[in-house]
């Protein structure tokens, strides 16, 4: 009776593909050899990957997903749950360099593979604009796209000067981390929420008869000063 072989997680495939091209190269290494490195059948790759490129990035194809996911679910405030989802993507970098660091070495060597990352970004930022503009109301479509961007932003700054061996131990990549995630805040809060900051100059107007009494005029821009006054 034959048995079943354990299915490869996608993380173990990504890390010998990476080995696979840090050692020969990305255009010298092929499917065939990711499966014979990692035991699963071509046609079962292409299946699962598509292709070279695809199980490079796989791990963030599904990172994507779950970030997509959570922010559906969040009950916080939509700064709070865009700032948390980039927290979660730079764990998925940090936390796990065997993949990470020489993948971006793979990227800045080959102006596909940058374009792929790219792009890869674009949609990180899409997700949370669209996701700050439906929860701030379709007005704030231009506040909503700034902040996003602003969020990538930060989160990139942070992370590149760690994957150019910045030397910080994981703890101090952190805190550099939430200190750039509250500069963001402090700046995108008020473009999130006008209605928090100074009310606009307002403009009265005030009818009154001609010959009217000072009193009468304080009554009338007394009542007009009044919530719902006119």
């Amino acid at each position: 009776m034959a048995v079943a072989q354990a299915r490869v997680s996608t993380r173990e495939v990504v890390l010998a593909a990476v080995g696979l091209f840090t050692e020969y190269g990305f255009e010298r290494t092929t499917m065939d050899g990711i499966a014979a490195a990692t035991g699963v059948s071509r046609r079962s790759l292409f299946r699962r990957f598509g292709s070279k490129e695809d199980i490079l990035f796989a791990e963030h194809d599904e990172l994507f997903a779950t970030v997509v996911g959570y922010l559906d679910a969040s009950p916080d405030d939509p700064l709070t749950a865009v700032r948390s989802a980039a927290r979660m993507v730079f764990q998925g970098y940090v936390r796990d360099p065997e993949i990470t660091l020489p993948r971006y070495r793979l990227v800045r060597a080959h102006p596909r593979l940058r374009d792929r990352e790219v792009a890869m970004t674009a949609r990180y930022q899409s997700a949370f604009s669209h996701y700050l503009t439906e929860r701030a109301g379709s007005a704030f479509s231009l506040a909503s796209g700034v902040v996003a961007a602003s969020v990538i932003a930060a989160h990139n700054h942070v992370l590149r000067s760690w994957l150019r061996g910045s030397g910080e131990d994981e703890e101090t990549v952190w805190v550099r981390f939430d200190e750039a995630m509250a500069y963001v805040s402090t700046a995108a809060r008020p473009l999130l929420d006008p209605q928090g900051g100074p009310e606009p100059d307002r403009v009265l107007v005030a009818v009154y008869p001609s010959g009217a009494g000072n009193d009468e005029v304080l009554r009338r821009i007394g009542a007009a000063l009044e919530p719902g006054g006119s």
